[in-house]
């Protein structure tokens, strides 16, 4: 039986794939399983796949034939899974030789704990990295680290008893963002959260999803409102939701200065969309208990209830601004 399962999401992944499996391979544990599930690629990479698990018996493939996104392909991974501690990886990023050692190795030192988190370093084109914002902590109670986790205070790359994954998978709710919202539940419903010196190597990437003008940027605001309803679910406090419903809020605010910054970009029916998707958010955050008093009535934030196009010109009044401070900062830098 292996020690640990390693869900691997591809997508026209071709270019990095190798990077990827070869460092899970030279994983200093031995008990590895490496399940790849390819989300109906256009390159090479399912050629890349079945080079690699003709070679090595640790690792099974899984083949979609219809692309549905990252969290879709990872729960189509979750039925093989045979480890009793499972992990993700990125099919763009990779991580050091003893990662996966480092991370058990805690779980044995403390049987109470359910997950326990990678030390994530960004790693730019250029060479440079750096950490993660969070500085290490000892332990945090489950509890804890999902309230941390609800403003990224804590990340969300780890290593989890399986069973949660069994019992919470991946939300599927929209193609892109939703992925990570089961990393609040698995923090929820586990005893003890701890962390880890294993490296994940965080690869930043100019044409990632987050650093496109793509339409599925907006799937962010989707994502928001499915943890929202998961929150409700889960009888979480008021304050806490509210927390969050802030944060939303925030959300909703980089969104729309998205939208405006791109506009041009998209089609007429997509800005219909990102409109219909920032307006529905816009009416749904109770900003009547979840935004402070200072932000409730600074300029660019006013909910401006219930004047939808009053709101809409606000955050492009705000988006103008912003440009032409930074157009005036650009002249005085040159």
């Amino acid at each position: 039986m292996p020690k640990v399962s390693v869900l691997v999401s591809i997508y026209n992944a071709e270019a990095t794939i190798s990077r990827c499996l070869d460092s899970l391979l030279g994983q200093t544990i031995q008990d590895i399983q490496i399940i790849c599930i390819d989300d109906a690629s256009t390159d090479s990479s399912l050629n890349i796949l079945h080079q690699y698990q003709h070679q090595y018996s640790c690792i099974d493939v899984v083949s979609l034939p219809e692309n549905h996104g990252q969290a879709y392909a990872r729960n189509q991974g979750i039925p093989l899974i045979k480890a009793e501690y499972t992990a993700f990886l990125d099919s763009d990023d990779y991580m050091a030789p003893d990662a996966m050692e480092k991370a058990l190795a805690v779980f044995v030192q403390h049987p109470e704990t359910d997950c326990v988190l990678l030390d994530v370093r960004y790693r730019y084109p250029d060479g440079h990295e750096h950490g993660y914002r969070t500085p290490p902590f000892s332990v945090l109670s489950g509890y804890d680290a999902f309230v941390k986790s609800l403003k990224w205070d804590v990340h969300g790359w780890y290593v989890a008893r399986t069973e949660l994954y069994k019992q919470f998978p991946f939300d599927e709710t929209c193609h892109s963002y939703s992925d990570d919202n089961v990393t609040m539940a698995h923090y929820l419903h586990s005893r003890n959260v701890r962390c880890s010196t294993g490296k994940y190597y965080f690869i930043q990437r100019e044409d990632s999803c987050t650093h496109q003008a793509t339409i599925r940027r907006f799937d962010w605001l989707i994502a928001n409102e499915s943890l929202h309803k998961k929150l409700i679910e889960w009888n979480i406090p008021h304050d806490v939701i509210d927390m969050y419903e802030e944060q939303r809020w925030y959300n909703l605010i980089g969104c729309f200065w998205f939208y405006n910054i791109n506009k041009k970009k998209f089609t007429k029916a997509q800005r219909a969309h990102a409109l219909n998707l920032l307006r529905h958010a816009w009416e749904n955050i109770d900003t009547a208990t979840c935004l402070p008093f200072n932000i409730r009535y600074k300029f660019g934030y006013m909910p401006l209830r219930p004047f939808w196009l009053l709101f809409k010109w606000q955050e492009w009044l705000l988006y103008q601004l912003r440009k032409l401070k930074y157009e005036d900062y650009g002249k005085k830098k040159c």
